[in-house]
């Protein structure tokens, strides 16, 4: 699974895609992009041409700018979208 992020500097370290990435070595085919932006985009799904699932994950800017550690966060996120126990 790859595992990317598009945030704003601000917040950009905080949102730890290694972490995310290891919690999933049985995901493949699959990319989840972390949005951690001021703008308004909204969260997308997609599958590419070639099978690739596309899962667009939008994180909270003040929570994940207050918190300290939002990783645990971020990998249940990623278990409700995928369909596993979170």
């Amino acid at each position: 699974m790859d595992v990317v992020k598009t945030a704003d500097k601000e917040v950009a370290d905080k949102i730890d895609t290694q972490y995310v990435s290891a919690q999933f070595p049985h995901v493949e085919n699959t990319c989840i992009n972390f949005l951690c932006t001021l703008d308004d985009r909204e969260e997308d799904e997609w599958i590419d041409d070639k099978g690739k699932h596309y899962l667009v994950i939008r994180l909270p800017y003040e929570m994940v700018k207050q918190s300290t550690d939002i990783r645990a966060f971020m990998v249940a996120i990623v278990k409700e979208r995928l369909g596993e126990v979170a």
